[in-house]
């Protein structure tokens, strides 16, 4: 039944869409078949969403710029992608190890890339899953370089939760650590997302210096030494340089 109520909600959203001066109930109701009160339910949740707009005196339903954004989102991470992946490919052949690139969407990133190494171990990570930031190497490169309030909206409204035994769940040392990242330029996953596996990420920034991703390398901590990761870290630092600079970030 809610399947139903989603997909009919979806067909009055794209309905409107395609009406250049808007759409009324009535309309709306004719083409879906559906009683006026029922539509009318479904408009009300399509304007509490922010996807459509009601017109205060024709009392047409206009969509909303939020469509618009939503695209365009889209369209910058594929335009993203596209730029990121040749560097991508680089970094995993300079360092033979799993290279993954993520973009911040809400409180988590959405891997948009996945380089895979054979010389490295496996990872259960693909295109388009979502992914805590507090935890991964991309994503505490992404946290280090938010604003203040940017930051303190995100500690406010996700809990740290253990993923392993070295997870950082306390505010005041996840602070402490996104620190050291800023010192640095990069951010470590020392086991604290899956046991057994150590990251390094970096951020990618916009052309207007907003940090809109991270990269990050992977390999099994048993081989991801202090002086490797060292060395890595220039590498992944590197390439996180030359994609931002092709976004034009000014760096």
């Amino acid at each position: 039944m809610a399947i139903g109520s989603v997909e009919k909600a979806l067909k009055i959203l794209e309905f409107v869409i395609t009406k250049k001066t808007g759409s009324r109930i009535q309309d709306i109701a004719q083409y879906m078949k559906m009683s006026p009160p029922a539509v009318y339910k479904h408009l009300e949740t399509l304007v509490n969403s922010g996807y459509l707009c009601k017109e205060p005196y024709s009392h047409r339903y206009m969509p909303s710029y939020k469509v618009v954004e939503l695209g365009s989102i889209i369209l910058r991470n594929v335009q993203v992608r596209e730029i990121a992946h040749p560097f991508l490919v680089d970094l995993m052949e300079r360092t033979g190890m799993t290279v993954h690139f993520a973009i911040v969407d809400g409180f988590e990133g959405v891997y948009v890339d996945k380089i895979e190494s054979a010389r490295t171990i496996p990872t259960i990570s693909r295109i388009g899953m979502r992914m805590r930031l507090y935890s991964t190497g991309f994503g505490k490169a992404i946290l280090a370089f938010l604003s203040a309030e940017e930051l303190e909206k995100y500690t406010s409204n996700v809990k740290l939760e253990k993923q392993t035994p070295k997870t950082i769940t306390d505010v005041s040392r996840l602070f402490e650590e996104l620190s050291r990242t800023r010192q640095r330029g990069y951010a470590v996953d020392d086991e604290e997302n899956e046991a057994g596996v150590k990251c390094v990420g970096a951020p990618v920034f916009d052309y207007t210096g907003k940090v809109i991703g991270g990269i990050s390398v992977t390999a099994a901590a048993s081989t991801f030494s202090e002086q490797l990761i060292a060395v890595v870290a220039n590498e992944v630092l590197k390439t996180a340089r030359e994609i931002s600079k092709r976004l034009g970030a000014s760096l």
